[in-house]
């Protein structure tokens, strides 16, 4: 895969626990089916480019776990995508949004999307929570960023 990260992100995940950084890769398995859904662009970089961020709304940058499972979700759709050495930084901030939503749901009743897909394609007229993930790649002084959204709606407790 083309895509490297920073130092000091590659050190947290490196850091994980080798059963968690595992299950955490399997997390980012289970969300690959969404990911293919949605089809984000996969492009073919000759360089190396560095993730230098996968904010979400309120949340910031990921958690190792999170990160771990966002980019086995990402390394999974480009080899589905018969592009091994591929890139979709659309993937990777829709990989993010769809974490959230499953680790969300391992914490009680889970977040109902309604709409997920690129932000540049929103609906004008929703109910519910607009949640917004932002990736951003960089070479040299080139930087490319993909903004996804998600429209969410909260669910109440289980009876």
């Amino acid at each position: 895969m083309p895509l490297e990260l920073t130092p000091e992100t590659r050190s947290a995940i490196d850091g994980l626990d080798g059963d968690l950084r595992r299950a955490a890769e399997q997390f980012g398995l289970a969300v690959l089916p969404g990911l293919s859904r949605l089809t984000p662009a996969v492009s073919g970089e000759d360089s190396r480019l560095t993730l230098t961020s996968l904010a979400l709304d309120g949340e910031g940058e990921p958690d190792p776990l999170s990160l771990a499972a966002c980019l086995s979700a990402h390394a999974a759709y480009v080899r589905s995508r018969k592009k091994p050495d591929g890139l979709s930084v659309g993937g990777l901030a829709l990989a993010r949004l769809l974490v959230w939503s499953q680790r969300a749901a391992l914490l009680g009743p889970p977040p109902r999307v309604t709409w997920m897909g690129p932000a540049t394609r929103t609906p004008e007229e929703y109910e519910g929570t607009l949640l917004h993930a932002e990736c951003a790649v960089s070479v040299d002084d080139v930087t490319k960023r993909a903004r996804a959204a998600a429209v969410v709606v909260a669910t109440g407790p289980v009876s």
